[in-house]
C-alpha cells in the first residue's frame, strides 16, 4: 500500500509539472475601446496580425493612427499586452486609432535553443532582427492605408510607437525612409512619410561598416523620445564598436534641432531601461502634448525636458503585476553585462 500510495503522489508530481509547463491561453485584457484583430500580411505560411481599436459610433472626420510595436528584445512578446490598454482607450476617447502589431521575432529560439529565423548568408543577425520588423511594420501601414476608408483614418496622420526591441523598430523605420533604404522603397508609397514617432527606450542602430553616422537624406518626422539616461540596454547617445553602431535620443535630437524638426526628449535622468515601460501609463501628459501640438496643430517645438525625481513614477510592483517576468528579465539582461547578444551597450552620455 506504501508503495502504491508514493507511486500515485509520484505521477500526480509529475501531472501538476507538465500541467504547469504547458503554455497558458493569454487573457484578453480589458478595454473599453471596440477592437477588430485582421491579419495585415503573411510571413513564412504565416498571417501576421493586428488589433485595431477604435470607437465606432465615432464618425467625425477622418482619424490619426497611433501604431505601437511590442518589446522584448526580438525575442518574447506580443501585441496583446495588458500594459498597453489603458493609454489605448484614453487616445481613442481622444479620437485616435490605435493599433497594436505583432512581427517577426528575429532571436526568438526553440525549446532546442536553435533559432525560429535565420537570416540570409551574409546578414548580421542583429540587423536581421531589426530589419524584418521595419518590414512588418512597413506591411501593417500599407494595410492601414489600403483600408483607409473603411477604419475612417486619415494615412497621413499615422504615427508609429514602440517599447525597447519596437522602439528601435520604429526609428530605424524612418531612417530608412529618410535615407531610401530598398525595404522603405519596397513596402511603403512613394513619398510617404510617418506624421510622428513615440520611441520609449529606442535608438537606431546599423551595422554597417560606412554606416558609423546618421545621414539623413531628407527631414525626418517629428519625434518624441522617453528615454533613461544611463539605460544599460539601449544607447541614450551614441555606441561606436566592431558589431554595431548605435545613435540614441540625444544625439539624434540634436540633429532634429540642426534640421529644424519638431521634438521632445522626456530624459530620466539616471534612469534605466525601465523607460521602456513606464511612458505606458505615467507619461501620458507628454504624449499627449506631443500628439496635440506638434503632430495635429503642427508647432514647431522643441523641447528637452529632464526629471530628476530619485523615485520612478511608479508603483513598487507595477511592471510584474501588468507583464509578469519582464523586469526580471531586463535585470538580467543588465547583470550580463554590456554588449551581450541581443542587448546594446550604453553610450556615453552626456555630464549634467
Amino acid at each position: 500500500m506504501r508503495k502504491f500510495i508514493l507511486i500515485s503522489t509520484a505521477i500526480a508530481l509529475v501531472s501538476a509539472m507538465s500541467a504547469k509547463a504547458q503554455p497558458q491561453p493569454q487573457a484578453e485584457p480589458e478595454h473599453k475601446a471596440d477592437k477588430t484583430t485582421v491579419e495585415f500580411v503573411v510571413r513564412d505560411s504565416k498571417p501576421i496580425l493586428m488589433d485595431i481599436y477604435q470607437f465606432k459610433d465615432q464618425k467625425d472626420e477622418k482619424r490619426p493612427v497611433f501604431l505601437y510595436s511590442f518589446g522584448g528584445a526580438w525575442a518574447m512578446g506580443s501585441r496583446i499586452d495588458a500594459l498597453c490598454n489603458p493609454l489605448y482607450d484614453h487616445l481613442c476617447e481622444k479620437g485616435w486609432v490605435c493599433v497594436a502589431i505583432d512581427y517577426r521575432l528575429g532571436s526568438a529560439r526553440g525549446r532546442d535553443g536553435k533559432p525560429l529565423i535565420t537570416p540570409p548568408e551574409g546578414y548580421n543577425p542583429f540587423q536581421y532582427s531589426i530589419d524584418i520588423g521595419v518590414e512588418d511594420i512597413y506591411a501593417a501601414t500599407s494595410w492601414l492605408i489600403k483600408h483607409a476608408d473603411e477604419y475612417n483614418i486619415d494615412p497621413e496622420k499615422i504615427v508609429i510607437s514602440g517599447s525597447s526591441a519596437g522602439a528601435i523598430n520604429s526609428m530605424n523605420a524612418e531612417y530608412y525612409i529618410c535615407t531610401g533604404h530598398k525595404l522603405a522603397k519596397e513596402n511603403l508609397p512613394a513619398d510617404f512619410n510617418y506624421a510622428g514617432i513615440v520611441p520609449m527606450a529606442g535608438a537606431v542602430y546599423l551595422t554597417g561598416e560606412n554606416d558609423t553616422e546618421l545621414r539623413w537624406d531628407r527631414k525626418p518626422c517629428p519625434m518624441c523620445f522617453f528615454h533613461g539616461s544611463a539605460d544599460p540596454t539601449v544607447t541614450f547617445d551614441i555606441e561606436n564598436n566592431p558589431n554595431r553602431h548605435g545613435f540614441g535620443p540625444y544625439y539624434v535630437s540634436q540633429q532634429l534641432y540642426a534640421m529644424d524638426v519638431p521634438y521632445m526628449l522626456n530624459e530620466y535622468f539616471k534612469g534605466d531601461h525601465c523607460m521602456a515601460l513606464l511612458p505606458l501609463k505615467w507619461f501620458w501628459n507628454e504624449i499627449d502634448s506631443f500628439l496635440d501640438r506638434i503632430v495635429l496643430n503642427g508647432e514647431n517645438i522643441k523641447v528637452h525636458s529632464i526629471e530628476r525625481s530619485p523615485k520612478p513614477r511608479t508603483d513598487a510592483n507595477f511592471l510584474d503585476t501588468v507583464r509578469p517576468g519582464q523586469y526580471e528579465a531586463v535585470n538580467r539582461m543588465r547583470a550580463q553585462g554590456a554588449g551581450q547578444a541581443g542587448g546594446a551597450r550604453p553610450g556615453a552620455a552626456p555630464q549634467r
